[in-house]
């Protein structure tokens, strides 16, 4: 795949510069970068506490320009934080209100494709702020650009943690010092320290487990303990180092604690010797250490494979279509009429609009938590997928599993749909508790459309006694490419088994950051040539779904008191919420069970193609509480195995 043409936003911050290094490592050519600062009235103000923008030193901004060899273009930003919630979704101004601070991204990029106009995608350096990325998403996508955030939930990767982000960047010489302290029991005295160097790193981790908010991000400063700022970098990204003297940097006491520093008169100076080999990031692995022992278990014990088919077998629910048209929350697969697949979808989503406005007026499809998209042929998946996303513009879009599978369909007929909504009333697209991450990472793929990872829903919205996990279904994409995985092997098998268990590491990944405690059942759809292939494949899926709960108590085991158990986001911070739990758990080798459990339900079931040509595709449903999910209890899992019955294998 060729490389994208990337304008890289910068804050000065260390993480939207170490992301530079990131998009070069993965092929990609940064040709510009992007600012925003102050507008004109506040240019006197060293630190404006936006929530959106870090504006703390934005004097030094221009020197980048020189200082990386790459046009730095700039805009005010305007506005205020006018939407504050989590995920957003643009509106505009009622009745001649303030614009929100975020669309002052737009005129900012709009100037770079004006000059540039072969950029095609965007570099941020979000770690763990849902605020902040889906924002970034938002504008970017509107635009035509590909989000690129490298460093996205970068503690909980393979053989990651947080001090481990920042001794990454003294690996590669990037220095990046402390220009404000704000919180976390850090002073003045942290000011213009190398947060990589390990003295610091090491006072860093002593404050956040003092003050109890070592999972919040706090070791770097995702919950606004401190900023930075980047002075100097590796060959050849940085052609020359900023300095600031010490008789240039005036300490500045703030609010409730607070302090940083104002720059008289930074400059720039030429590098020392230089090293000609260019310094590369190191790159998380694409499968972590939990996913490499399970694939290396199921190719080397094909016989444990075979001895665990039969016990490994699920029954389905003796439920029937006709029984569950009458389940609350759940309608099952339509069909229509229509010259095409893109008319007959039109038609099924007009008449959900119009059924579900009349069961929950002024919610309507906003209520839609997980859809299921069933397919004559794949090869329509496109033209149905643009008339689909039509109906949902919101920022949270229901999960989703896409299956194409000809005999799971009625005769005349190219796609069906079915839907599970809330039946709440006082659902609203500003209380769906979603995940939506649009940005090219080394987490998860991307979700560039019109459906999230994982939707909660819950009978009790203030009680989650019933509340399921709904994960869209995963496919084994490389997060960071975007493209299909493939095995060094060029046997079949391997691949497949290569597939199915990183598929099922980005479930896994995904329930981890939603907070679910456990796996309630999954449903393995595999495409498979012949008898033969089948028989070996369902082998392949059950291994790996029976190692997989063997090595781990699920998503994720709760490291937290009851009260504590809401991930953390910089979001908290703006709406004044307490600090409880973690966006991002403790790697998987933290939070392995000393005992296996039984595996959950699973259900094997073939079908004509996945997306994008996939081997295997995992839908997974998960249980936010302790105790299991009765399969009774979701019944859009009993639908699909009703649906599929003739090709349950």
């Amino acid at each position: 795949m060729p490389g994208l043409q990337v304008v890289a936003l910068i804050s000065g911050g260390k993480d939207s510069l170490f992301s530079i290094l990131h998009c070069q490592a993965n092929g990609h050519e940064v040709v510009a970068l992007a600012n925003l600062y102050p507008a004109e009235s506040n240019v006197n103000v060293e630190d404006t506490d936006s929530y959106m923008y870090q504006t703390i030193g934005h004097a030094v901004i221009p020197l980048y320009e020189k200082a990386l060899g790459l046009p730095l273009f700039r805009q005010e930003i305007k506005g205020t934080a006018v939407d504050q919630n989590r995920s957003y979704g643009p509106q505009a101004p009622a009745n001649g209100g303030s614009e929100d601070e975020t669309e002052s991204l737009v005129p900012l990029l709009r100037q770079v494709r004006a000059t540039l106009p072969e950029v095609n995608a965007v570099s941020t350096g979000a770690i763990m702020s849902d605020y902040q990325r889906t924002r970034v998403e938002s504008v970017a996508l509107r635009l035509g650009l590909t989000p690129l955030s490298y460093l996205w939930q970068w503690p909980s990767l393979s053989h990651n943690t947080q001090s481990s982000l920042l001794e990454d960047m003294a690996a590669v010489g990037q220095d990046s010092r402390i220009i404000k302290v704000a919180s976390g029991g850090l002073d003045d005295s942290f000011l213009w320290q190398n947060v990589a160097e390990r003295r610091t790193i090491s006072r860093l981790t002593k404050a956040a487990e003092r003050f109890g908010s070592y999972d919040t991000g706090a070791i770097i400063g995702e919950g606004g303990e401190f900023e930075t700022l980047a002075v100097d970098g590796p060959a050849p990204l940085w052609k020359q180092r900023i300095n600031v003297g010490e008789d240039e940097r005036e300490v500045v006491p703030g609010e409730a604690g607070t302090a940083s520093i104002r720059f008289r008169h930074p400059s720039l100076e030429a590098k020392g010797e230089v090293n000609p080999e260019h310094m590369k990031p190191r790159i998380p692995e694409t499968l972590d250490e939990r996913s490499e022992s399970i694939l290396k278990s199921t190719l080397s014990h094909p016989e444990a494979t075979e001895a665990t088919q039969a016990s490994d077998a699920s029954p389905a629910p003796s439920i029937h279509v006709g029984e569950q048209k009458a389940v609350p929350g759940l309608i099952t697969s339509r069909s229509a009429a229509g010259q095409s697949p893109a008319a007959q979808m039109q038609s099924i989503m007009d008449t959900l609009r119009t059924e579900l406005e009349d069961i929950l007026p002024g919610v309507g499809v906003a209520s839609i938590a997980y859809t299921s998209i069933i397919l004559r042929n794949m090869a329509d998946f496109a033209d149905i997928n643009a008339v689909y996303g039509r109906y949902f513009t919101f920022p949270t879009p229901p999960a989703r599993v896409t299956i194409a599978c000809a005999d799971a369909i009625p005769s005349g007929c190219d796609v069906m749909l079915g839907a599970t909504y809330s039946t709440s009333r006082s659902q609203s697209t500003a209380t769906r508790r979603g995940l939506h991450v649009q940005s090219r990472s080394y987490w998860a793929p991307a979700n560039i459309g019109p459906y999230s990872q994982a939707l909660v829903l819950q009978s009790n919205q203030d009680v989650e006694q019933d509340a399921v996990l709904y994960v869209a279904g995963q496919i084994p994409l490389i997060p960071a490419s975007m493209e299909l995985a493939c095995s060094p092997s060029k046997d079949a098998l391997t691949t497949f088994a290569y597939q199915a268990v990183l598929a099922l590491q980005h479930a896994d990944r995904i329930g981890n950051v939603m907070s679910s405690k456990r796996w309630a059942a999954g449903i393995a759809f595999i495409v498979a040539p012949g008898a033969e292939d089948v028989r070996r494949l369902v082998q392949v899926a059950r291994h790996t779904w029976t190692a997989w709960h063997e090595t781990g108590n699920g998503p994720a085991e709760d490291n937290f008191d009851e009260q504590e158990e809401e991930d953390f986001d910089v979001w908290h911070l703006t709406q004044n919420f307490a600090r409880s739990g973690s966006a991002t758990r403790q790697p998987q080798q933290d939070r392995q069970s000393t005992k296996p459990i039984q595996a959950p339900p699973l259900w094997v079931i073939r079908v004509d193609a996945l997306p994008r040509g996939a081997s295997i595709e995992w839908a997974m449903y998960g249980s936010m509480i302790e105790q299991d999910v009765a399969v009774e209890k979701i019944p859009h899992l009993c639908h699909l195995l009703d649906v599929f019955r003739r090709q349950l294998v």
